[in-house]
């Protein structure tokens, strides 16, 4: 595979996962306003299960996105990296990935401060939903 073929592949992913994420991004705000409804409009116990199940789904599927662009820009740069004459500018990308191998994806994000933001994400959504209110009383 030559340097066209491997920038050709390499941009069709990122638009891929720039669509996922713009998708994932939209959920998660959906999710956030989901708990500002249940402080507002009240929530009962099956609303409050059901956003919390589907605040955990998305947070995964962020950070599967996550994982994917992670391991994609590493293993694109160690592609990079693996292949033989002048790669001209890419050869900064390169350097400044340090691929020394192919990555897995994962769901754990290898950079500590993505991790305390989608701790402290998911948090927020559970921990906003369970302490909203009650359903509010219907007044005539």
């Amino acid at each position: 595979m030559d340097i066209a073929q491997l920038m050709s592949v390499f941009q069709g992913q990122l638009f891929i996962f720039g669509v996922f994420s713009i998708g994932n991004i939209l959920l998660l705000w959906m999710m956030f306003r989901g708990v500002t409804n249940a402080y507002v409009y009240g929530a009962n116990t099956f609303g409050k299960v059901l956003h919390s199940v589907m605040s955990v789904c998305v947070v995964i599927f962020n950070l599967g996105i996550l994982g994917q662009i992670s391991s994609t820009l590493n293993n694109w740069a160690y592609s990079l990296s693996q292949m033989e004459g002048d790669l001209g500018s890419a050869q900064l990308f390169v350097d400044r990935m340090a691929a020394t191998g192919y990555a897995e994806p994962s769901l754990i994000p290898t950079n500590p401060v993505a991790l305390i933001f989608w701790i402290a994400v998911l948090i927020g959504l559970l921990g906003g939903m369970w302490t909203a209110p009650g359903p509010k009383e219907e007044t005539a």
